[in-house]
């Protein structure tokens, strides 16, 4: 399809005059019958790619999807505009809604299932009778064993591909080095060869990142000040959710905004109910951990915390890339402390899975798995599905662990490293550095930084640079009334 055509059809179909950076190469590889991944910023319109393929393929698009609110939020945006041949079939269902699903599965367009659905043999045959157009992975890093975000079910992708006769397939991620795109290419069963990879610098030029040093000062009396100037919405990344509770009933007690907690710990209902408030501007901060915002389209979020240090590069540019999806300017805060380092190191280091325990599961000795973490659940079901002998569960578990700790050390490095953020992000993620913008960091601008808590949230003022404004109080109110 030639390239005037492909601007026409986006006019036509989506309202929009020209692609995002990194839509249009993978919207062509599809098109031309390739398998694709495709790594483009948190923000920067993936399901784009997959919605264009559906009108100019035929076939039902099938999108695996790692998390239930991932997948109703994004049957929403697509209803919402006018595409009403959506579904999502996942565990929330009531019996009678997936029967009605399952009775018209040939009626839809685009399909969202997660992962699990497809580990049943009566789905499977399903899915047998409609035709696949594409089969679409969204957050493929999940795939990987080396990611932050693995998810065991992930791991069946490739053998649910396979029984299809191997559709056409497009894998959606915002991060990916080298070795997880090799993940995801094994799993999938893709030929290295004949798989289009599509890569795009995941730094996005509307988000400032700032790194403040907590070592001196009260790490939640520096949220509170940040809270009382940044403009909302925002969200606040925990890794503990004891921490995101407690914090949330602190911002409760010292400030207005409405605020609530997002974690595992939290029903379903509660969780959908909470995005869905966020989503319709009802609650100003979310102290969530780290599922919540994945894939959420919540376009005005101005501001990412992150109260603790995050595992890995790959997971912090996931989490901050949830700012400014509309493109005006945002900012991703960083409170770091050396504390949170060794605390995440020292538990990196922590499993059940040590060389006694394998001996003991592999001699079907009595073992309890109650106490397992969740990362050492995830480590044991690779080893099960890839029939590891004992010698090659342990050195992959010691592998994995050598992993977390490279990718949490070269985290810190980010945070402590006085040199410009942006470059050590396109460094890592092997992209050349891009030119920076004139809100870049907290190393490049630190008298900005310092002036106007680097809240410049409107294009005009980025423009305009008004050197005349001194009082970084004055610029905030200048900004909120432009």
């Amino acid at each position: 399809m030639v390239e005037q055509k492909l601007e026409e059809r986006l006019k036509e179909w989506f309202g929009f005059d020209s692609f995002r950076s990194g839509q249009k190469e993978p919207i062509q590889s599809i098109l031309d019958k390739k398998d694709t991944i495709a790594i483009l910023p948190t923000g920067s319109g993936k399901s784009l790619i997959y919605q264009y393929a559906g009108y100019s393929i035929p076939g039902t698009i099938l999108i695996i999807s790692p998390l239930l609110s991932l997948m109703d939020n994004q049957v929403m945006q697509l209803k919402k505009t006018g595409e009403k041949r959506t579904a999502a079939l996942n565990s929330m269902l009531s019996l009678e809604e997936r029967r009605l699903i399952e009775n018209n599965i040939e009626k839809y367009k685009f399909l969202f299932v997660s992962p699990e659905m497809l580990q049943s043999n009566h789905f499977l045959n399903l899915l047998r009778t409609i035709k696949i157009g594409l089969f679409v992975i969204d957050e493929a890093h999940c795939i990987s064993q080396w990611g932050q975000d693995f998810r065991p079910d992930y791991l069946f992708l490739g053998e649910v591909r396979r029984r299809f006769n191997n559709p056409l397939t497009l894998a959606l991620t915002a991060t990916a080095p080298e070795k997880v795109v090799n993940d995801i290419i094994a799993v999938l069963h893709l030929s290295k060869e004949q798989t289009e990879i599509h890569r795009n610098n995941p730094n996005r030029s509307n988000i400032f990142y700032k790194i403040v040093d907590t070592t001196a000062r009260d790490k939640d009396e520096i949220l509170l000040e940040l809270l009382t100037e940044y403009p909302m919405p925002g969200i606040i990344y925990f890794t503990s959710k004891l921490q995101a509770e407690k914090i949330n009933q602190f911002i409760r007690l010292h400030t207005s905004l409405r605020v609530a907690t997002y974690h595992a710990d939290r029903t379903n209902e509660d969780r959908m109910t909470i995005q869905k408030q966020f989503l319709e501007n009802k609650l100003d901060v979310i102290c969530a951990t780290a599922a919540f915002g994945m894939g959420i389209n919540k376009k005005n979020i101005r501001s990412v915390i992150h109260y603790h240090l995050p595992g890995s590069l790959e997971e912090y540019l996931q989490e901050t890339g949830r700012a400014g999806r509309d493109g005006k300017q945002s900012i991703a805060t960083l409170l770091y402390s050396y504390s949170d380092f060794s605390f995440k190191n020292r538990k990196n280091h922590e499993t059940a899975l040590d060389e006694q325990m394998m001996k003991n599961i592999y001699e079907n000795k009595n073992s309890s798995l109650d106490d397992l973490s969740d990362s050492d659940r995830a480590m044991l079901q690779i080893v099960q599905y890839k029939k590891m002998n004992k010698q090659e569960a342990v050195l992959f578990v010691n592998n994995r662990i050598e992993e977390k700790t490279r990718q949490l050390f070269a985290m810190n490095d980010f945070a402590k490293t006085q040199e410009c953020k942006r470059k050590i992000i396109s460094n890592y993620f092997e992209h050349e550095s891009q030119e920076k913008p004139f809100w870049c960091c907290s190393i490049c601008n630190p008298n900005q930084a310092e002036l106007l808590k680097e809240m410049p949230v409107t294009e005009p003022m980025i423009e305009k640079k008004d050197a005349s404004l001194k009082n970084w109080k004055e610029i905030i109110k200048v900004l909120f009334l432009l």
